[in-house]
């Protein structure tokens, strides 16, 4: 048992996820991380952490049966609560209605929406205990039609639903719960953009004329987080390319 919070973030070892998790360990929060695998990049971001909080990784896919349960009993085993939630694994789903395969449409449900679900119903009790946070991690895909991304848009659109109807259901034991759409972001995420998308991106689609940062989406990500009067709304971070007309 310990007297500091505790934070369970999936995808929680590199890009936003990892973010996020800097920024908790330095108030301190304490953590449980999880990814589908570990390595030298992960080994040395739990060393940087460990120096601040108190730390574990679990390795586990989202998309499996349990791999819910198998978290929150981590979390509770080693420290007795959980106060956030934030299940950031996730990844690309290319595709139109005609090309994408129906494994993959059936996956990126499992991975973005159901995976948060069954989340949050296993660390329900905990979150109850004192009042705890949620933050869901959807996508500007969610708002516009995004060409070649059918899968895509569609699951993330599914997490602000998802998001919105969880805050109304549970606000009255006093668990909030937010979402956040990134824009482009310097991640692994879009690493395979050419660089003709990356000067249109730049020139034409983002007002501000440059991508964001990890760290733009973990200090927006503290604010819905941490905010004990935000629930149930959507903050965009995506240098205004989602509210721009022409």
């Amino acid at each position: 048992m310990t007297d500091r919070e505790v934070a369970i973030i999936t995808g929680g070892t590199r890009g936003i996820g990892a973010a996020i998790a800097r920024r908790f360990a330095a108030r301190p929060v304490d953590l449980v991380l999880s990814s589908r695998f570990g390595d030298e990049e992960v080994e040395a971001l739990l060393a940087d952490l460990a120096a601040e909080t108190n730390v574990i990784f679990v390795e586990s896919d989202v998309a499996e049966a349990g791999a819910a349960e198998k978290l929150v009993a981590a979390a509770m085993d080693r420290f007795g609560r959980i106060d956030y939630l934030v299940p950031a694994a996730g990844g690309a789903v290319p595709g139109t209605a005609l090309t994408v395969a129906p494994e993959a449409w059936e996956d990126a449900f499992r991975v973005h929406v159901h995976a948060p679900f069954y989340l949050f119903r296993a660390a329900h009790a905990a979150l109850a205990v004192r009042g705890g946070a949620v933050l869901l991690v959807s996508s500007v895909a969610a708002l516009r039609g995004i060409p070649g991304a059918v899968a895509y848009g569609t699951v993330k659109g599914a997490v602000l639903q998802l998001g919105r109807t969880l805050a109304r259901d549970h606000a009255g034991e006093n668990i909030r719960v937010n979402m956040i759409c990134p824009g482009i972001i310097e991640t692994r995420f879009h690493a395979a953009m050419t660089p003709e998308a990356r000067k249109n991106n730049l020139d034409n689609r983002i007002p501000l004329h440059r991508f964001g940062t990890v760290d733009n989406v973990a200090t927006a990500s503290m604010e819905l987080l941490t905010n004990p009067f935000i629930t149930g709304e959507t903050l965009v971070v995506d240098g205004g390319m989602s509210m721009r007309m022409v």
